[in-house]
């Protein structure tokens, strides 16, 4: 089947399936809704979304690019549309945990996507972007390596205070266990030293003021000794 081909079927069952879960959903069919869900992640890269939330980002990325009919890109930006979708029915069910590792999982993959700097699908209407789930999560903690992506992809796109944000969250409420072998305090110093070198417009349009980097630097150097 042509790639084109294959894209436009995505497509028109992406259409079809979030509105058809949404309604099993919202009837308390969430049995079904997930049935649906996990057929569909199967079809798309071999496993289910319990096994998608346990698996290592790389070895996902892995299979969304073992089959060529289609560019990896599109795949995970439908396979995202999947998972967050099941984050929310398990949110309505009180599953947070469940929940939790679906999110995370479209988060990492969502940064992947903007870091290969991937063009939306046609039906970019039903893809989640990265501001959607880390709405979703701002009441989980992050992990650390979640934390540092995140805040390259910020650095990336020019919004400085959301990095000044994300890294003294990180800093200040983030369980020790969930850190990893990530240092905040350093991670942060280097990105601001490099925030230091921008000339104040560039900081300005992104929310910082020089004055505010060179306190956070201060800051973050008295951590990081």
């Amino acid at each position: 089947m042509p790639k084109q081909d294959f894209l436009m079927r995505m497509i028109e069952q992406l259409r079809g399936l979030l509105p058809y879960v949404l309604d099993l959903a919202r009837s308390g069919n969430y049995a079904e809704a997930h049935a649906v869900i996990d057929q569909a992640a199967r079809e798309l890269v071999g496993i289910g979304t319990d096994g998608l939330a346990k698996l290592p980002d790389e070895a996902i990325l892995d299979r969304l690019q073992k089959d060529h009919a289609a560019a990896w890109e599109d795949k995970c930006q439908f396979l995202t549309a999947l998972l967050v979708e099941e984050a929310d029915i398990l949110m309505q069910e009180g599953e947070e945990e469940a929940a939790y590792g679906r999110y995370l999982k479209a988060l990492h993959l969502l940064l992947f996507l903007a870091r290969s700097e991937t063009e939306p699908l046609p039906a970019a209407d039903l893809i989640p972007d990265i501001d959607q789930v880390v709405e979703a999560l701002a009441d989980f903690h992050l992990p650390g390596e979640t934390c540092v992506r995140l805040m390259s992809y910020y650095e990336q796109m020019g919004d400085y205070a959301a990095v000044e944000n994300l890294l003294f969250d990180w800093l200040e409420n983030t369980p020790p266990e969930l850190m990893g072998e990530a240092n905040p305090a350093q991670t942060g110093l280097e990105i601001f030293q490099r925030l230091l070198l921008l000339p104040d417009p560039a900081l300005e349009t992104g929310g910082l003021t020089r004055e505010e980097v060179e306190v956070a630097i201060q800051d973050l150097e008295a951590l990081a000794e």
